[in-house]
């Protein structure tokens, strides 16, 4: 699942009136965890079982190797420094309210000219230049559903990937953009490329014959899918994807370490290099 992407609306609002730390939205009776300060924000109809697993999970996506410190301060205090929260919701129309009460839209028709004035069409090719400018100051939010949540303890569960996607967006492609940057210059972007068979903006419903990342969600800009192939490389380099080869081969080919470390060394150099904390 790739995050979600706002609309221009929101992209105005955050620009100019975002929170300064890691925060959940004024809500009433809204549900609230901390995990080494990055907030978890559960709306007042989710059943405080979800946040308590919701607040398992990221505990052990920032300190992985569960020794009681962060894994990657300078991340961590990007996600937090950005404003940015993990929100869980039980349906859309949670999803709907958290929006408007974490992005109010009173400055839209204010700010349109400053955008126009600068060219950026940000619901179409400026899209990604818009979320960085917006992300990089005031934040973002990445969520989980409760009926997509999988607390049974065994199989794959979508809980971990939002979790990650938060702290992999906001956090290491804050903290360090020439390497884990969302865009075709950073380095984590060229080993995507390489791993698709080539540079494509848009995700393609066809791949270069040996292509082991293969995203076709043409919804998906570049910036997130960096965001996913961040992911990918992750868990499967944990081990996460074992198992689940055949359910996720469509998207990605390296299901396990042993694959990772044949077909992609300089992927796996990379998440491997301690000073990004990484563990595995």
């Amino acid at each position: 699942m790739c995050y979600k992407y706002l609309p221009i609306t929101i992209f105005l609002v955050l620009f100019f009136s975002g929170p300064a730390i890691s925060d959940c939205p004024d809500i009433p009776d809204i549900k609230i965890a901390d995990s080494f300060g990055v907030k978890i924000c559960a709306m007042p109809d989710v059943d405080q079982k979800y946040l308590e697993h919701a607040k398992k999970v990221m505990d052990g996506l920032i300190d992985y190797n569960d020794d009681g410190i962060v894994d990657n301060q300078p991340a961590i205090d990007r996600v937090i420094s950005t404003g940015s929260v993990y929100a869980v919701f039980r349906n859309g129309r949670g999803e709907r309210t958290f929006d408007d009460v974490f992005w109010s839209e009173e400055v839209y028709d204010e700010f349109m000219p400053i955008f126009d004035a600068k060219g950026w069409n940000c619901e179409k090719d400026d899209q990604d230049r818009c979320m960085h400018a917006v992300e990089s100051k005031y934040g973002n939010f990445l969520a989980v559903f409760t009926n997509e949540m999988n607390m049974s303890g065994s199989g794959w569960d979508p809980t971990i990937e939002e979790g990650l996607h938060l702290i992999t967006h906001m956090g290491y492609a804050q903290a360090y953009p020439d390497i884990f940057g969302q865009n075709k210059d950073s380095y984590i972007a060229k080993l995507m490329d390489i791993a698709r068979g080539g540079y494509f903006e848009k995700a393609r419903r066809k791949y270069p014959h040996g292509a082991y990342y293969t995203y076709d969600d043409r919804s998906c800009t570049y910036s997130c899918q960096v965001t996913e192939f961040t992911y990918w490389a992750i868990t499967s380099l944990r081990g996460q994807q074992e198992g689940r080869a055949k359910d996720i081969k469509e998207e990605w080919q390296l299901s396990d370490p042993e694959k990772m470390r044949e077909k992609a060394p300089d992927l796996v150099e990379l998440l491997s290099d301690e000073k990004y904390g990484i563990y595995y």
